[in-house]
């Protein structure tokens, strides 16, 4: 129990020391770079003839399962969520442009909830703190729990916020590095053919 205790400490400071120093390799670098991390940048894939079947965190490829906890502690699996479109978050409290982000999450949640599961993977940060952090802004969508970082090295992050929009199938076919804004999101969704204009 101990050695367990233990290792996961040492995986908790790793994707700490990791998020930072991706934090200021990227906000250090070019405009481009700045740009990302202060307005977003997407790529899509629009044609569903270049959809892959295999899995892979990848563009067109289907998105790898994630099992997490949500806040009550209940398992939440992405692969439970077929059969409509996703928006998947990865955030963490630290991180400025998660947080400016956030209340567009929210209200594109508010008015697309129904049509569009959301889900946020916090990334290396206890309970208490993603729930006190989430009350503070008033978030009410599903936001699950990444303390080890798995989910993190699963889809191969680099930095956050990253958003996967994910078909009803479990495609990615689109991500989004840096804080998204509302009408981006109902856009994007809209170009993929997963939300239309009338909803």
């Amino acid at each position: 129990m101990l050695k367990r205790l233990i290792v996961g400490m040492i995986i908790l400071v790793g994707a700490v020391t990791l998020a930072v120093i991706s934090y200021s390799f990227f906000a250090e670098r070019s405009d481009l770079s700045r740009f990302t991390l202060s307005h977003g940048a997407g790529f899509f894939v629009e044609d569903p003839n270049e959809l892959q079947k295999e899995v892979a965190p990848r563009l067109g490829y289907l998105a790898p399962e994630i099992s997490l906890p949500d806040l009550k502690n209940q398992i939440v699996r992405l692969s439970d969520l077929r059969g409509k479109p996703v928006l998947l978050n990865f955030w963490a409290a630290w991180c400025p442009p998660c947080r400016q982000e956030l209340p567009d999450l929210q209200r594109f949640h508010e008015q697309f909830g129904t049509k569009i599961a959301l889900i946020g993977v916090n990334w290396g940060e206890p309970a208490q703190t993603v729930q006190s952090f989430l009350e503070r802004y008033g978030v009410t969508y599903t936001n699950l729990l990444d303390e080890r970082g798995t989910a993190f090295v699963t889809y191969r992050l680099t930095g956050t916020p990253t958003t996967f929009f994910i078909d009803p199938e479990g495609h990615i076919r689109g991500v989004w590095l840096g804080p998204l804004k509302g009408e981006e999101i109902a856009q994007n969704f809209q170009r993929l053919g997963l939300l239309h204009e009338s909803e």
